[in-house]
């Protein structure tokens, strides 16, 4: 009798392992489901660098324009002006739609945030050098040239589209995030330039006779100058960064992420972003 118990015990108990084993095969079952439409709104504080470098390239291209000396020394590359750090808190919301494949999560994003970004730079430099373009046989000007340049920027709306990919571990899910970035902003730039040069004859028998000193502009020293200005500029770049949905209710999820925008340059100025942001969702 005791065999005969043991042995329905033990057929009593066989499916429930085996099921137990394919359970393990399988991986877990989700614990909490995030497909679906969700949104919400967020705040945080980004950090950016304005790379003024060359801003006041295009308007010292204009004021030297049809000259050598711009077309042999590229005055318009130099870079005049410098870098800079601007913050600002942030205030947004995102809308997106999540699908889900086991533990995997996987869905696309449109999220907004209102910055208040405002950086400006301004900078004079002098160098000189030796040119001998558009000059007779055996002369060679001496120049000294004075380049100032100013540049501003305010941005103030950042949009991005984000592909997210996730992992669901329970009420945790763990995402990042890559897609594309646009930036409305106000910019400024502007330039002066002076110069002015003395020839340096080669040492030829008989003697050349020195040209006469060059100015540049007619009211040297006073400088020539040029300006420009663009309001609600789009600049274009990529985002990418990482984050954490957590569920705290059905219905309910908090949110950290960090994100970080690169954007092309727009008239010269080049920008990036980093941010840190909470926020608070709802799942549809």
């Amino acid at each position: 009798m005791r065999w005969v118990i043991c042995a329905v015990v033990m057929f009593a108990l066989t499916p429930r392992a085996y099921a137990g084993d394919f359970d393990i095969l399988r991986g877990s079952e989700p614990t909490y489901h995030w497909g679906g439409v969700y949104g919400g709104v967020q705040g945080g504080y980004t950090s950016s660098t304005v790379n003024f470098g060359q801003a006041a390239g295009p308007d010292i291209a204009y004021i030297l324009r049809i000259t050598a000396i711009e077309a042999d020394e590229q005055i318009s590359d130099w870079s005049v002006l410098a870098s800079r750090s601007p913050e600002s808190m942030s205030l947004g919301a995102f809308l997106g739609y999540n699908c889900e494949w086991e533990n995997i999560i996987l869905g696309l994003e449109v999220n907004y945030n209102r910055v208040s970004l405002s950086a400006f730079s301004s900078s004079l430099i002098t160098r000189s050098f030796s040119d001998s373009g558009d000059l007779p046989a055996g002369h060679n000007y001496y120049y000294t040239v004075t380049v100032g340049g100013q540049a501003s920027l305010q941005m103030s709306d950042i949009g991005t589209l984000r592909a997210r990919a996730g992992w669901e571990a329970g009420k945790f899910l763990p995402y990042a995030f890559a897609g594309l970035a646009l930036g409305r902003a106000n910019v400024t730039s502007g330039a002066s330039v002076s110069y002015w040069a003395v020839d340096y004859p080669d040492s030829e028998d008989p003697p050349l006779t020195p040209l006469q000193n060059a100015y540049f502009p007619a009211s040297w020293p006073t400088p020539a100058t040029y300006g420009n200005s663009q309001n609600n500029v789009l600049a274009y770049g990529a985002t990418m960064g990482l984050g954490m949905d957590v569920a705290v209710l059905p219905n309910l999820f908090v949110r950290a992420e960090l994100e970080h925008i690169y954007f092309a340059p727009v008239d010269g100025i080049q920008v990036s972003l980093s941010s840190a942001r909470l926020g608070v969702g709802v799942k549809f």
